[in-house]
């Protein structure tokens, strides 16, 4: 009902339909005219003039040009059909003439008010522009050094620093790593993700250990039954209010629920958090989460402490790359992948240097072509194909400053992006002898 009252009021947006509408209104207005007694000589003049409601309404409606052109037809088509009938001379010249100047007057004042609304409609969408815009700085802004620190290639940033100093604290404890591990994972997530009241707790045989083995802030409490943590637990992936629909409802005590999972697909611990910097939560700062917990987990597992590979743990990087699909899959975070190969097979010394430079996050894995040549595989997680190709000069100058001369005996392939070069990597890993069909290194969901 309100539909069809709005239409009645401002007509259609549709010339075509507009016109015929103004032609329809005209021929009735004609109709109404013929039958009344305003045609003969002994009219009334205290009686009201009923046919020139058609043209204001279309004057309104359309504006001065419609209402002019109704007025016109009406008046014109009054006067042929009196022109048939013989009575033209008593044609009502001083109402057709009314008729139309006050169809005038309501089509320039439709249209003068019609330009002030445009005008005001046109202010109001610029002043939304400009607001989306300062928005977008804003937020820019505020997640400026965060997007900094995803470029870590051949640059120190603070969450290099950080993967190191975590793995420095894992690599102390043969146990309970959990316990030195906590409160310094929970700090980092917290620069990277905004937490202020969070914990996080061990996960043993799939089981959540109720007691916390870190706590960030005042106020935290485990819920075991709260719909994010079995969610999370179900599915295995960071939930955040931040990626719910606009027809979805929160009902979790949490802001986030962050699984560390390591390469194995095995749970080690979550991390829960009540209360979050929510502006932080940004598709870049989430991927960031996702990138550290895993490494996380990967410490805290007893089978992987540091992600340098041998030769024979071939699935073991495939899962590794299929861990960094995942991230660029459902975070956008990109990865990037290359390759160093001893051409002239005298040079394996000179690889295993390069392990000497490793970031915190990077997983290198030593092995050899299928010519038995000696290489080194770089992954670079949360690497963009310009940040890598820095990596890239780095370890050529690297090369040269050990080589000399010789240093192009050394093959440097890529570097390769996840999100671009699908089948290069593919070649690679075959090449490799790391390529096995029934990994799901590009599945939709294998993490």
């Amino acid at each position: 009902m309100n539909k069809l009252w709005h239409r009645f009021l401002i007509g259609f947006k549709q010339e075509g339909f507009a016109w015929l509408e103004t032609t329809v209104v005209s021929v009735i207005s004609i109709y109404v005219w013929a039958q009344s007694d305003f045609l003969t000589p002994t009219l009334d003049q205290h009686k009201f003039f009923w046919p020139m409601f058609g043209p204001l309404l279309i004057a309104l409606r359309y504006g001065f040009a419609k209402g002019i052109i109704c007025s016109l037809l009406m008046n014109a088509g009054l006067a042929s059909i009196m022109n048939i009938t013989g009575h033209l001379e008593y044609f009502p010249f001083s109402i057709a003439v009314g008729t139309v100047l006050a169809t005038m007057i309501t089509g320039e004042f439709h249209d003068y008010w019609r330009n002030i609304n445009q005008k005001h409609i046109l202010d109001h969408q610029y002043m939304n522009q400009r607001l989306d815009s300062f928005t977008q700085h804003y937020h820019l802004l505020k997640v400026s050094h965060d997007q900094l620190e995803q470029r870590t290639a051949g640059q120190t940033v603070s969450l290099r620093a950080s993967i190191n100093e975590l793995q420095k604290i894992a690599s102390q404890y043969g146990e309970h790593r959990l316990d030195q591990l906590g409160l310094p994972l929970l700090n980092l997530l917290a620069n990277i993700g905004g937490l202020e009241v969070a914990g996080i707790y061990r996960v043993i045989d799939g089981k959540v250990d109720d007691q916390a083995q870190a706590i960030l802030g005042d106020h935290h409490q485990m819920i075991p039954d709260d719909p994010m943590l079995l969610d999370m637990l179900k599915c295995g992936k960071l939930l955040s209010p931040a990626k719910l629909g606009e027809n979805m409802t929160h009902k979790s005590r949490y802001q986030l629920c962050i699984p560390l999972l390591d390469t194995q697909k095995r749970l080690q611990a979550i991390v829960l958090a009540e209360s979050t910097k929510f502006y932080m939560l940004t598709p870049a700062n989430i991927a960031l989460l996702s990138l550290v917990a895993n490494h996380a987990a990967d410490l805290l597992s007893d089978a992987i402490v540091a992600p340098v590979l041998q030769r024979h743990q071939n699935n073991l990087f495939l899962r590794y790359l299929d861990r960094a699909e995942y991230n660029k899959r459902h975070y956008g975070a990109n990865t990037a992948l290359v390759a160093c190969i001893d051409i002239q097979g005298d040079h394996k010394d000179i690889l295993d240097s390069i392990i000497n430079y490793r970031r915190g996050a990077d997983v290198y894995w030593s092995c050899q072509t299928n010519q038995g040549q000696p290489a080194l595989t770089v992954l670079l997680p949360l690497t963009t194909t310009y940040d890598a190709q820095q990596y890239v000069t780095r370890l050529r100058e690297i090369l040269k400053s050990h080589l000399h001369e010789k240093h192009n005996d050394i093959d440097i392939l890529g570097p390769f992006s996840l999100d671009q070069d699908n089948k290069q990597i593919k070649s690679l890993m075959n090449e490799l002898g790391a390529f096995d069909e029934d990994l799901a290194m590009y599945s939709d969901d294998s993490f």
